[in-house]
């Protein structure tokens, strides 16, 4: 039977969190204690701002889910004051792989962003995902995008620089 996709609902919290901790293991990060709680407190406490599909089979076994951000900008002369979506989840779990389920997810959440004006979806790709991404409609961004990690301010880098 083919897995149903909805918007995650607020009771679906510890759903996601599951997922999020599958995905996590699976990419070699150590669990540790009240991560479930930790992950569904956040995402309930931002929930309108966290818009996440979740895919499940017919007997209610989450299967997978996308998990993203709206960020909402000010209007400026050079722009209108649409959001912008960040991806920041698409994960299927390994019993589901290969069926196209990543896919009809990311499908959903354009027809979402279509339905809510949004302007852009913008995600990081791992190597092993760009041709899914790329089957989606993704593409590399334009020469202007940066990227800065933390830590941001100038003395804080340079004390962790004289610290090791």
């Amino acid at each position: 039977m083919t897995p149903t996709i909805v918007r995650a609902r607020r009771e679906d919290a510890f759903a996601c969190a599951a997922l999020r901790l599958q995905m996590d293991l699976e990419a070699g990060e150590s669990n540790r204690s009240g991560f479930i709680t930790e992950y569904a407190d956040h995402w309930l406490a931002h929930y309108d701002d966290l818009p996440t599909w979740l895919a499940s089979s017919a007997d209610g076994t989450a299967l997978g889910m996308v998990q993203t951000s709206l960020v909402h900008r000010p209007p400026a002369l050079a722009r209108p004051a649409q959001p912008s979506l960040n991806i920041a989840v698409v994960f299927v779990t390994p019993s589901a792989r290969g069926q196209g389920l990543a896919e009809r997810m990311l499908r959903i959440v354009d027809a979402w962003a279509d339905a809510h004006d949004v302007a852009r979806m913008m995600l990081n790709a791992r190597p092993r995902a760009r041709r899914l991404y790329e089957r989606a409609g993704f593409g590399p961004p334009d020469e202007r995008h940066m990227q800065r990690v933390a830590p941001f301010g100038l003395d804080a880098r340079r004390d962790a620089e004289r610290a090791s």
